[in-house]
């Protein structure tokens, strides 16, 4: 297998205001080229707060990041920062806060060419904007001219893809980005992710708190409660064979056609509240199959 392109090691992150918070704890993970991992986890888990850490939005205040063997944990100079954001990008949640309104689909594809990518012409910036929106979908007739507010909620997202990719990085960190689009298009969406993989060699982060979602999108799969990694391992184990009760609990979650609500499902729905009590618990990881880890915690009351 070759050497990972991104690493996290130990990475930790407290927010101190009034008081701390520790929302990231001993997170530790690689990513490699064409191969995706599933970052799941219930709202206020950790998940965003590791993506900014990544793309170094904020700096960690414990472990470290690795970007192709080199520590890139602390931000360096703005030449360096650049560099970095450069070969990983971002696709944010919210298709509409993330574009410019007072710019058209043109200026959000051509502006991260002229600012990575200097060498380029005027006209080689306009050529690869409208390969970029053909590889997502789009008619660049119909739609590089068009502002933000003119488009639907999944050509946005669309355009946002189109924009992380138009410098061609080497990582891709999607946060959640079907969340906000509607049912009908997120297959869609997540379908354009694969061909990144497979024919551009990117690795990729896709952060979600649908754990359905992961086998169709992720090889591997990592679940994230209260900032720490409570089981990771090849996505269709995590699914098939899930040992953390979190992960079960998750599971018995997922609405399913066909399949009744078992007495399992429902014990662990009952007893959510104490699942989350010892999930919390700091307990090693363990190695229960070939590449499948989970962290050892209480013995569940049933």
């Amino acid at each position: 297998m070759s050497a990972p392109i991104l690493e996290t090691r130990k990475l930790g992150m407290i927010y101190r205001g009034h008081r701390e918070v520790a929302a990231l704890s001993d997170v530790s993970f690689t990513l490699e080229r064409g191969r995706a991992l599933a970052l799941v986890g219930e709202s206020g888990s950790g998940k965003s707060t590791c993506a900014k850490l990544l793309t170094r939005m904020v700096a960690a205040t414990d472990g470290q990041i690795l970007f192709d063997g080199r520590d890139v944990t602390r931000p360096g100079d703005r030449r360096e920062v650049l560099a970095y954001r450069c070969q990983v990008q971002m696709v944010f949640q919210d298709p509409f806060a993330a574009l410019n309104p007072a710019h058209d689909v043109r200026h959000h594809l051509t502006r991260p060419l002229a600012l990575h990518k200097p060498e380029l012409g005027r006209a080689e910036r306009e050529d690869r904007a409208d390969e970029l929106a053909l590889a997502v979908g789009l008619d660049p007739v119909e739609t590089l001219g068009k502002y933000p507010h003119e488009l639907s909620g999944g050509q946005r997202q669309r355009v946002n893809l189109a924009r992380a990719m138009a410098v061609e990085p080497a990582v891709l960190i999607a946060d959640e980005p079907t969340s906000m689009l509607d049912v009908s298009i997120r297959l869609n969406v997540l379908d354009m992710l694969k061909p990144l993989k497979r024919e551009r060699g990117v690795a990729m982060l896709y952060i979600t708190h649908d754990i359905a979602t992961a086998r169709y999108v992720a090889e591997d799969t990592a679940v994230l409660f209260g900032g720490r990694i409570v089981e990771m391992g090849p996505t269709d184990a995590i699914i098939d064979a899930p040992h953390h009760p979190y992960t079960r609990l998750l599971l018995a979650a997922v609405p399913e056609v066909g399949r009744s609500f078992a007495a399992e499902d429902a014990s662990l729905v009952r007893h959510a509240d104490r699942i989350r009590e010892i999930s919390r618990e700091p307990g090693p990881l363990n190695e229960v199959a070939p590449g499948h880890f989970v962290r050892d915690c209480a013995d569940l009351p049933f």
